[in-house]
């Protein structure tokens, strides 16, 4: 658990020649495998709003945030909301274990080397990324606070509600 950590917040901090995304950017175009092993690329996603949640098994905030996505995914994947849950974990059995506790229906990648993380250059974890159906980041979300979902809730219906 101290490597997952350790290499989490490596990722985090190193690589100077990426930037963090910031609303108002193209989101990265990337790729990983989901639980069956089949890739999964964001840009398949075009056309829908997503919201891209990384996570790790060993992150409190995160395993308190899978429950409130998992709320707005039913509550909004009718109006093109997907909620796509980037695991980090090194090991996947970790991974597997949270899910197991706290099962989420919205499509979860893995990646382990962390290539997600280091292309967004995520400022912590958990973070967020609001994409709109054009492929631009509309708002970052640092961290995860319970207080905080009215005000993206209030984002994800805008989103939704822009023409693509």
């Amino acid at each position: 658990m101290r490597i997952a950590l350790g290499l989490a917040l490596a990722l985090m901090l190193a690589s100077p020649v990426s930037h963090a995304v910031k609303a108002g950017e193209a989101a990265p175009p990337l790729s990983a495998p989901n639980a069956a092993q089949q890739t999964v690329n964001l840009k398949d996603y075009r056309g829908k709003v997503v919201y891209v949640d990384f996570w790790a098994s060993w992150c409190a905030p995160c395993r308190q945030a899978m429950p409130q996505y998992e709320r707005l995914y039913q509550q909004w994947a009718k109006r093109g909301l997907v909620v796509l849950g980037v695991n980090v974990d090194a090991d996947r059995a970790e991974a597997d274990r949270a899910l197991k506790r706290r099962p989420v229906s919205f499509p979860v990648v893995y990646d382990p080397a962390g290539t997600w993380p280091e292309r967004f250059d995520l400022p912590t974890m958990p973070s967020g990324y609001l994409i709109g159906r054009d492929g631009i980041v509309r708002y970052v979300h640092e961290g995860f606070r319970t207080s905080d979902m009215p005000a993206l809730e209030a984002l994800i219906d805008k989103t939704l509600g822009e023409k693509p």
